[in-house]
């Protein structure tokens, strides 16, 4: 430890507030064996110490002020400066906080628990940063802020322009929690790839959104799906390598299933058409379809939906009969959370288009 042993200068400083003079001395005290203290002194009070040396090693330690005008030495040791391991290190010291103030306010504070403050004096979190903060690597068209109100009007904005990624969030052990978690409306602008489990559990808007490998077993909404239009996409079947097959939805006011078939009817010209066994338990409202195939006959349903079965009579034997039956769910959701045909708009949608583009007035 390499040791100072002599401070050749005084510091006068004027105390307005007491109208008298602090001297900044050199400890002469055989006490301190003459190893280069600096104590701050007035003619009624020593305000603190500085030591080049004490058992603890560090090149300067910083005494709090003693209430008699003693040597320095007796008050609690609250930092220090040190050089040690190719390293310059300031510390505090018994459950002292660093503060470095600014034009009369802290502008930087580290409390005892390893908390630390920026603009904040007493922080209650590990970082905590009182006023808009901006992490910018490049420019202002290439940063995250935090608190932004002239982007958005947003609490956080990520804007990047010269990286692969906006935003990166690693969490792939989160028992029982979520890598990102967000409550309340959420939208999503652009292309969005989803290669994982999907659940969508609130009001949720995906402009251009594609998701690959989305199936029944990992894509779950608790609540209604409203969409502008639907499909399937696959390889076409005629020509896989190069073209694509869309088919379109079936869309109904109700909340409808359908259920068809193809049975024949036997010698006496009737024919009894199974149902799932939950038919009726799911369904109300039933209506029937009939056509006969390859022979021109009359069909009519001779016996409506019972025990989930119906009957199907022809007027002449051995007759193919294509059949289609549609029922309106009655299950226990459907009936609390009916979709209805018409609504009114909210407030901050009136006058404006959900999907622009199919106007020519877009709003």
């Amino acid at each position: 430890m390499r040791k100072i042993y002599t401070l050749l200068f005084s510091i006068l400083f004027i105390n307005t507030a007491f109208s008298q003079s602090i001297l900044l001395l050199p400890d002469t005290s055989n006490a301190n064996n003459n190893k280069g203290n600096l104590i701050s002194k007035s003619k009624q009070y020593t305000y603190g110490n500085i030591s080049t040396e004490q058992p603890e090693g560090a090149d300067l330690f910083f005494r709090l002020a003693e209430p008699t005008n003693g040597n320095g030495t007796m008050g609690t040791i609250i930092g220090a400066i040190s050089t040690y391991s190719s390293k310059f290190q300031i510390s505090s010291l018994n459950n002292a906080a660093i503060n470095f103030d600014v034009n009369n306010g802290s502008a930087l504070n580290i409390t005892p628990g390893r908390l630390v403050g920026i603009n904040q004096t007493n922080p209650s979190k590990i970082f905590q940063v009182n006023g808009s903060t901006i992490l910018t690597e490049t420019s202002d068209s290439a940063n995250v802020q935090i608190g932004s109100t002239f982007i958005n009007n947003a609490k956080l904005v990520v804007s990047n322009n010269n990286f692969q990624h906006g935003v990166f969030i690693d969490s792939p052990f989160s028992p029982g929690g979520y890598g990102l978690f967000v409550n309340g409306r959420t939208r999503l602008e652009g292309f969005t790839e989803i290669q994982d489990r999907l659940e969508v559990n609130g009001s949720t808007r995906l402009n251009d959104a594609s998701m690959q490998n989305v199936s029944v077993h990992n894509l779950s909404v608790s609540g209604t799906l409203s969409k502008a239009s639907g499909s399937f996409k696959i390889d076409h079947p005629l020509d896989p390598e190069n073209k694509i097959l869309y088919h379109s939805f079936v869309e109904s006011p109700d909340m409808m299933n359908i259920y068809n078939g193809n049975i024949n009817t036997d010698a006496q010209g009737f024919a009894k058409v199974m149902l799932p066994d939950y038919f009726e338990a799911l369904n109300i409202d039933f209506r029937y379809q009939l056509t006969c195939v390859g022979i021109f006959a009359q069909a009519i349903v001779s016996q409506k939906v019972k025990d989930n079965f119906f009957i199907i009579q022809t007027d002449k034997p051995n007759v193919e009969v294509s059949w289609q039956v549609t029922g309106v769910r009655n299950d226990a959701y459907a009936k609390k959370f009916r979709i209805p045909n018409t609504v009114e708009k909210p407030s901050h949608e009136k006058g404006k288009y959900l999907y622009p583009a199919a106007f020519d007035n877009h709003k």
